[in-house]
């Protein structure tokens, strides 16, 4: 009986993948790993528990030995001045110093961030094709994203500034004060 020789598929040149050759049939190649690989598991999942568990004796030795900068008892009958919210609110709580209109930066602000958040990945639709180190890709070959990230940057300068002002330069009553005073 005769061996029938194996179907050989001609590449299409609109692929934007090279095919080597698809075989009917089985081949030994087809379930061979490729060499320099490892298995997910038991290896990464081996060395990932073992890097957890490390970070959490760290964390764990440290809380024994230092004491955490906590205030006072609450007291309901004194509130401090001034009420400041936590530091990753103190942005907007600066916001609301500086308007009438409460809503705009504590509602709709954080809102505009947020739906502009999810329509990040919809406006960014072609990433870049350049190829290089992430300072290269995003300094020299950025220039297909380079209105997202002036707006990227120019919203985390924003934040950050007005975070520090809230956090280190507010006192009593919300006035502006120097730290070091």
């Amino acid at each position: 009986m005769e061996k029938e020789q194996p179907k050989v598929f001609i590449k299409d040149p609109n692929k934007t993948y090279g095919l080597m050759e698809i075989v009917d049939g089985t081949s030994p190649l087809a379930e061979k790993a490729p060499e320099d690989t490892v298995e997910t598991f038991p290896h990464y999942f081996i060395l990932l528990t073992i890097c957890t568990l490390a970070v959490t004796l760290c964390l764990f030795m440290i809380s024994l030995f230092f004491d955490a900068p906590l205030e006072d008892l609450a007291n309901p009958l004194v509130t401090p001045n001034p009420g400041k919210a936590p530091w990753y609110f103190t942005g907007i709580q600066e916001l609301i110093h500086y308007t009438d209109k409460p809503v705009i930066p504590g509602i709709i602000i954080p809102l505009c961030i947020i739906i502009w958040l999810f329509l990040i990945p919809y406006i960014d639709r072609k990433p870049r094709t350049k190829t290089g180190s992430f300072l290269n890709r995003v300094f020299i070959g950025g220039e297909k994203r380079k209105v997202l990230l002036v707006l990227f940057t120019v919203f985390i300068l924003g934040a950050l500034v007005l975070i520090v002002i809230g956090e280190l330069f507010r006192g009593e009553n919300w006035n502006f004060v120097l730290p070091w005073k």
